[in-house]
């Protein structure tokens, strides 16, 4: 840090402020712009791509400066948070003229005001509209983890303890934007999210009981237990996060919603490399197309996206919270009112983000106007919805809430609202007299000051002479150059400032017009701020039922696009039970059918992983659409349990309380893991959590390795998933020998991706049918990949001598241990050893061997064993 010494009164402030703020860019105020220098400077002018100039000089050195204009810097702001900077925004705290009228000495007073950081964002050129922005803590407390996160763009305020294996699921369900954590507690892919807080003055609370206090107190309540049960690990954690929250906003007090334990509403567990694997809310570069929510999505507003995305990323497990989402969409679907609602929806303003906007004192015109918006919309919409189930007549009963609040807006807010409440304009004439008598004064002394310029033009015959405002001369006579030696002449005219094309003068007359005019906009100025700030406190007044209405708005819009999809004929009601039952009828996987081009159909597919067969081993060449059927399955069960339709005939779902997908794993470079590697850390989670009621996926375990270890870890870990796991699952491999498998696991059954040969050339159906694959048909997938012709034809009469070879030999010895036990005393192997093949004609010979393999056959083609 440099030191402070022989710097100039502004800049000994930079310098005390720099020191409590050094991890964060000062966006320090000087006039009209937000002013950055030294390192500052060089950061952002090399992030913003802006001049980098200086100022003045420190210690003998020129000082390296930037800025950005003060109504221009959201969008600078935006752009360096993307970037991962903090910013510590530094505002003069005393108005210029009352300064100079009490005689103040030296700079103006500044502070920070607020320090922006990525998770703590309320601004909408900050935040994507349809996302959540949530700031998270993580606390270690007794061997468990407790999280607690917060976004205070809505509100949203949710806590939930895990173990080690759990945190990396919660974070990748959530994707926080800024991570409280210390350096022990694990990130993982999040690891650069870590704010460092040693230097932040948090008032934290000693231990667990004062966090209880702490938070209840906060609350309102007497006690946190109002809230729910919560462990010390989560109490713990939400002080953090609060107390990050508060120092960052410097003390002000966003509105957040009462603590809600996560762990309580019995979301279906998904691990980190589950989630990345199925790709629900975003692909793998970070975009919503190509995801299952971007294929899903039908909502029409930003709340509308924001709750749809909770639902697919955090599905349920518990029957109720599910049919009573099922039951609302049906209602809507049934009720004829779906595009209407739609209609009413589209367009709906933010309601909840403008309301935490409010409640931090950020408050713009806009702001009200998406209050405004959203009442009106409430009150649209809450005839249209249908009666008679939980959800909409919840939402009916929150979407009017305060219709005097309503009429006050709209008689109160002009149209269209301006973006600032500097700019004017922002009360509508009518409401306030007061207003409006200010207002008439300025707008008259407007007039005059139009009329003058005129007297003026005329009385020195300067037609193009024109009055303006300027920000530091006030207002101003601009003249023409060639006009400007002939002006000169008048004594009254005194010459203010040169230009390239001009001059400026003042005038006696205009001077005291500039006065009268200014104190007319003054009054007219801060009575409509005083108005603004009345109408902002009947708004704070009505919070919890505004918010109730936002949330009532999203629920809406969420369950028109269930509808929606359910209309289209293609999505079902799935019937979901509290069973082990698993079947799809005609099943599609949502995100292909929705990427591909019109007049292109999706082949569906059926998958029943009923009990007496809940493992399926899938076997058919690359290509032919196994790892699509893979995370076809797993998708419809995500939809499902999130009470969605989904792409299908029909589906029968026991509920699933662990999805597991291992299904294209990929090195992890940074931890020093290989594929392989990775491949058996997701197996082992599976095998060490995998239960009855979960679901696994799993595609090609054991290619990472040679050809018999894989074999051998293939089949182990297709035996546990049988006898010790016993869940839903399915297997897909190219070891076609694990096909023999079928006749030992009693549950497992064979599938195959079809496949037909017609004149040399492969067609792959792209459907699952019951059997096994004869072959993997790999030369002819490196075919349509573009391998040289040569290369083929040598990897051609290679596999067909591979062929013969292993035709030759003995089968791998890898099924010893789980084939049928002979006895010594089989009837069988009693004939064939008392045959004598040297005392046997040829002809003989040959009837002994066609009877013995006809009793082999009846024997291998005997009932099985039952395989309930």
């Amino acid at each position: 840090m440099r030191e402070a010494s022989g710097a100039s009164p502004a800049m000994a402030q930079w310098f005390a402020i720099k020191a409590q703020h050094e991890d964060a860019l000062l966006f320090f105020r000087m006039g009209d712009f937000y002013e950055l220098f030294f390192a500052d400077a060089q950061a952002a002018s090399a992030a913003l791509d802006i001049a980098l100039t200086a100022r003045g000089q420190h210690q003998g050195q020129p000082i390296p400066m930037c800025g950005v204009p003060v109504s221009q810097a959201e969008m600078y702001l935006a752009r360096l948070i993307r970037r991962g900077f903090r910013v510590a925004i530094v505002e003069q705290l005393e108005d210029p003229a009352e300064a100079k009228a009490r005689g103040a000495k030296g700079p103006l007073k500044r502070g920070v005001v607020r320090l922006v950081t990525p998770g703590t964002l309320t601004e909408e050129a900050l935040l994507e509209a349809g996302r959540a922005n949530f700031c998270a803590a993580i606390v270690a407390h007794e061997g468990k983890f407790g999280l607690a996160w917060a976004d205070i763009s809505t509100g949203q305020f949710e806590t939930e303890q895990t173990n080690a294996d759990g945190l990396a699921a919660i974070l990748g369900r959530l994707d926080p934007a800024e991570i409280l954590a210390s350096e022990e507690i694990p990130l993982g892919p999040h690891a650069a999210r870590r704010v460092e807080t040693k230097r932040m003055a948090l008032a934290l609370p000693i231990n667990a009981e004062a966090a209880r206090r702490d938070l209840a107190q906060k609350f309102g309540a007497a006690s946190l237990d109002a809230f729910g049960d919560f462990s010390s690990a989560e109490a713990l954690a939400a002080s953090f996060v609060l107390a990050y929250i508060e120092a960052t906003q410097m003390g002000g007090q966003p509105r957040l919603s009462r603590p809600a334990s996560a762990g309580l509403s019995g979301q279906l567990a998904m691990d980190a490399a589950t989630r990345q694997s199925l790709e629900l809310a975003s692909n793998r570069d970070g975009a919503e197309a190509g995801s299952l929510l971007g294929a899903i999505k039908r909502t029409v507003s930003p709340a509308g996206a924001r709750l749809l995305a909770s639902w697919v990323t955090a599905p349920l497990c518990k029957l109720t919270p599910l049919r009573e989402r099922q039951l609302a969409w049906l209602a809507l679907r049934d009720s004829g009112q779906t595009e209407a609602v739609r209609t009413t929806l589209r367009g709906t303003p933010d309601m909840a983000r403008a309301l935490g906007r409010i409640a931090l004192g950020r408050a713009s015109p806009r702001d009200l106007a998406a209050i405004k918006g959203g009442l009106e919309a409430g009150m649209t919409l809450a005839p249209l919805l249908p009666g008679g189930t939980v959800l909409l007549d919840k939402a009916a009963s929150a979407l009017a809430p305060t219709p005097a609040l309503l009429a006050t807006l709209q008689a109160c807010l002009a149209e269209p609202a301006p973006l600032r409440l500097d700019e004017g304009g922002a009360i509508a004439t009518g409401f306030d007299e007061e207003l409006d008598a200010e207002r008439a004064l300025r707008d008259d002394t407007r007039r005059i000051i139009a009329a003058f310029q005129t007297e003026l033009a005329q009385r020195y015959g300067v037609a193009s002479l024109k009055i303006k405002h300027h920000a530091q001369l006030g207002y101003v006579l601009e003249a023409p150059a060639a006009a400007v030696e002939s002006l000169r002449a008048f004594p009254e005219l005194q010459l203010r400032q040169g230009m390239a094309n001009g001059a400026r003068f003042t005038h006696p007359e205009l001077l005291e017009l500039d006065r009268r005019i200014t104190e007319a906009a003054a009054r007219a100025s801060a009575r409509e701020r005083l108005v603004f700030s009345w109408l902002v406190n009947q708004v704070l007044e009505s919070a919890e039922a505004l918010a109730a209405c936002a949330e009532m708005l999203a629920l809406a819009d969420v369950l028109q696009g269930a509808a929606q999809l359910a209309l289209s004929g293609r999505y079902c009601c799935p019937d979901l039970s509290d069973d082990t039952a698993f079947c799809i009828l005609a099943g599609r996987h949502p995100v292909v059918e929705a990427a591909l081009p019109p007049g292109v159909g999706f082949i569906p597919n059926g998958c029943d992983l009923s009990p007496s067969q809940r493992l399926m081993l899938l076997t058919g060449p690359n290509m032919a659409g196994k790892s699509t059927f893979l995370r076809q399955n797993a998708l419809l069960v995500i939809l499902a349990q999130a009470g969605l339709p989904v792409p299908a005939e029909a589906m029968r779902l026991g509920l699933v309380d662990r999805l597991f997908s291992r299904v294209g794993a990929a090195d992890d470079l940074a931890s020093g893991r290989s594929t392989f590697m990775v491949e058996m850390t997701e197996t082992a989670a599976i095998l060490h959590q995998a239960g009855p009621k979960s679901f696994v996926i799993v595609d090609e375990i054991g290619r990472g390795t040679g050809t018999r270890d894989g074999l051998a870890i293939a089949q182990a870990v297709l035996e546990s998933l049988h006898n010790n796991n016993r869940c839903r699952a399915i297997f897909a491999t190219h070891f076609h020998e694990l096909v023999q498998l079928t006749e030992t696991l009693p549950r497992l059954e064979a599938h195959t991706m079809r496949v037909k040969e017609f004149r040399g050339e492969v067609v792959f159906m792209h459907e699952v049918v019951a059997g096994a694959a004869q072959k993997s048909w790999g030369v002819h997938v490196a075919r349509l990949a573009g391998v040289p012709d040569t290369v083929l034809r040598r990897a051609d009469l290679l596999l067909k001598a591979a062929e013969r070879e292993q035709s030759a030999m003995s089968p791998l010895p890898l099924f010893a241990n789980i084939a049928p036990a002979t006895s010594a005393s089989d009837p069988l192997l009693a004939e064939l050893a008392a045959l004598d093949p040297d005392s046997l004609s040829p002809r003989d010979a040959l009837t002994q061997l066609y009877r013995l393999r006809e009793e082999a056959r009846q024997i291998r083609t005997s009932p099985a064993e039952n395989k309930g």
